[in-house]
């Protein structure tokens, strides 16, 4: 066979290098432990190497099949090749693969476009100008039926319907990964012996939990007769007790740091408002203390002071 003018020839399928590798062809690796002598190319020596490994990989038994030659690689392997991370934990399965596995069902992956019959119109099934979006545009008013309240808003009503099915599958969604992974859960008392009743355990903590559930913790929750309450306590910060001589050497500290200089106050600005107050209270007790000038009286009327004429 001629090669085409201007193109690359074609290398012969034999490698010029020695045959030195170590294989492992049940991975298809193989391994060159011996150091590259300096100079050498390491584009060619690289090319021989997998030259070397194909040579190999074909030397197998093959088998033809329709979509072509394909061999059987050997079943041990020469060395075993470390994982960077576990081997992944078989997951549990859910309540619905559960109840798929015992009818034989088979999960489908569906079209991601529907047919809109309000615009006639292939439409995303999710996202963006869905066919759920146009659904929702074109239910802008609502009949008022006969058992229906007039004055009641429908498209919030709606909305908080729409709230309340995704809250209650949140919930299914943390059901089964509890029930998965061996465990119970029920939404109105949780289950502390592991039985079937609730006992009285289980309505205490109920209770409990029942009690601190509100913004304010139940603080300001009314209380049934001889009701027993679960207030926790405001924990207050820094009041620690301390020995006296420790507050002392504190408060000899902080004025060593704030006369030096070294601290975040500054001392002559300190000073100067240390000194205005000193000198406002001398005046305002200077005040309080100087006599009033002349003798003011009241009329029977309650009106305006008047001095002395």
């Amino acid at each position: 066979m001629v090669a085409a003018e201007g193109a690359t020839p074609a290398k012969p399928a034999t490698a010029s290098r020695e045959d030195n590798l170590t294989y492992d062809l049940k991975n298809l690796a193989a391994f060159d432990i011996a150091p590259v002598p300096s100079g050498t190319d390491i584009l060619a020596y690289t090319r021989d190497s997998v030259q070397l490994l194909v040579n190999k990989v074909f030397a197998l038994p093959r088998n033809l099949i329709e979509e072509g030659t394909v061999v059987t690689l050997p079943a041990e392997e020469v060395f075993r090749l470390p994982r960077a991370k576990p081997i992944p934990k078989e997951k549990p399965q859910t309540r619905w693969e559960k109840f798929m596995e015992e009818r034989n069902m088979k999960k489908r992956k569906r079209s991601k476009l529907v047919w809109d019959e309000i615009e006639e119109d292939w439409k995303p099934r999710w996202g963006y100008k869905s066919a759920k979006k146009s659904e929702e545009r074109s239910k802008w008013f609502h009949e008022v039926g006969q058992n229906e309240n007039p004055n009641e808003n429908p498209f919030e009503k709606k909305a908080a319907e729409s709230k309340l099915l995704k809250a209650r599958q949140k919930l299914r969604e943390v059901r089964n990964k509890v029930e998965a992974s061996g465990g119970k859960l029920r939404a109105s008392v949780p289950d502390l012996k592991g039985g079937n009743k609730r006992g009285k355990d289980g309505l205490r903590e109920a209770m409990k939990r029942a009690q601190v559930s509100s913004a304010s913790f139940g603080k300001f929750d009314r209380l049934a007769p001889n009701e027993t309450t679960n207030l926790q306590p405001k924990q207050k910060k820094g009041v620690a007790p301390v020995s006296g001589s420790s507050e002392k050497e504190r408060y000899l500290k902080a004025a060593t740091r704030v006369l030096s200089g070294d601290g975040p106050v500054n001392k002559h600005k300190a000073a100067k408002i240390g000194v205005s107050q000193d000198m406002n209270e001398k005046e305002r007790s200077r005040v309080a203390r100087a006599p009033k000038k002349g003798k003011q009286r009241r009329s029977q009327q309650g009106g305006k002071r008047h001095g002395k004429r």
